[in-house]
């Protein structure tokens, strides 16, 4: 019996061993893996010196459509996929809708940002019945068919309307990877706008920002990306109002808010220092207060900053609540009157205890 035992040792003890060093060197090789993801997701997170072709979210990339652009200003499609081709109608109806002739570059760019915070959505899974809407949400051919974009889908689809529009444009990208914008060029100088963020609210607080305003939400490779120092065609500057004095601040915001003016801005017939802006904050903080104990005239809250120019200093207050005109429902006579008849058809026999009335109006 004690030489089965001793025989059955010799095997095992070698056998054992053998093992123990199969798994340190599993072990090791996991962790070495490990360690080259983590440095991995470390190097993603610095700043890359390039527009397209970088993943934001760890999901989405950045990729570029000069291609469809060249082929809207050229009139030819040869080359393009049959994907590219209806990107191209379709973004050929959208300039056909809203670009006028005699526009100046500002007033196309308005007129692109107007209709993307109106008639586009963040995505949200709420069209996942339609096919591949997740799918495309972060290129223009999705957010053009489905109305449905994250980030990615916002800038590289405004980028496209600007190439377009012969207007230079880039999609910028933040250093952590995890949001994008555009930069676009006015005049000579670049301003950074965002339509994603104004998606929805459309009250311009994220439209034609210069580096200063944009860096107190954001931070970029500078390094890379072109410096926006343009405040010229930013909305809240171009209807800023004259204040005689900041103390003339709260009636002023007062009218703005009787107005129901989604975005205000205010300059002063006096020189702002470190005093006079600690004075400001504390009217808006006051100001916000009323605005969260009343919700006056709809308004829900505000967001200010201020705008350095050559004169001095304009405050761009923004205010939420005042939602833009919701679009349309595009249909025809005929077919409001055949949905009249299927409701009715269908409850008709419900008594509200009230007149009838028409599911419709014009």
């Amino acid at each position: 019996m004690k030489e089965k035992t001793k025989s059955v040792l010799g095997i095992a003890v070698p056998v054992l061993m053998v093992l123990v060093l199969l798994l340190n060197a599993v072990m090791l090789y996991k962790i070495g893996n490990m360690d080259e993801r983590l440095s991995n997701a470390l190097n993603e997170s610095e700043d890359v010196a390039q527009e397209n072709g970088v993943i934001i979210g760890g999901e989405y990339e950045i990729k570029a459509t000069t291609n469809i652009s060249d082929a809207y200003k050229s009139g030819s499609t040869s080359g393009l996929s049959d994907k590219d081709k209806e990107t191209l109608d379709m973004a050929s109806a959208v300039l056909d809708e809203i670009v006028e002739d005699g526009m100046s570059d500002f007033e196309k760019e308005l007129a692109v940002y107007d209709w993307m915070t109106r008639n586009l959505e963040f995505d949200s899974g709420s069209l996942l019945v339609v096919p591949n809407t997740q799918a495309d949400c972060d290129n223009p051919y999705g957010v053009l068919k489905y109305h449905n974009a994250v980030c990615v889908g916002y800038a590289t689809t405004f980028r496209l309307f600007m190439q377009m529009l012969d207007i230079d444009c880039m999609v910028v990208h933040d250093s952590d990877l995890c949001h994008s914008w555009d930069l676009v060029k006015l005049d000579g100088d670049w301003y950074h706008t965002d339509i994603y963020s104004d998606s929805g609210s459309g009250n311009y607080a994220h439209f034609n920002l210069n580096d200063s305003a944009q860096m107190s939400s954001w931070n970029w490779n500078t390094d890379f990306f072109p410096a926006a120092e343009g405040y010229k065609y930013n909305n809240a500057y171009m209807n800023r109002i004259e204040c005689e004095d900041i103390y003339a601040l709260p009636a002023s915001l007062r009218e703005a808010l009787d107005n129901m003016q989604s975005v205000a801005a205010f300059s002063f017939g006096q020189e702002i220092g470190d005093s006079e802006a600690q004075i400001v904050s504390a009217m808006m903080e006051s100001v916000v207060s009323v605005l969260d104990s009343t919700g006056y005239n709809g308004a829900q809250y505000m967001e200010w900053n201020w705008l350095q120019t050559d004169d001095g200093y304009v405050l761009c207050v923004y205010i939420y609540g005042f939602e833009p005109d919701e679009p349309g429902v595009d249909l025809t006579d005929d077919e409001y009157e055949k949905i009249e008849q299927a409701i009715s058809s269908a409850f008709g026999d419900i008594d509200s205890g009230e007149e009838d009335e028409p599911y419709f109006e014009d």
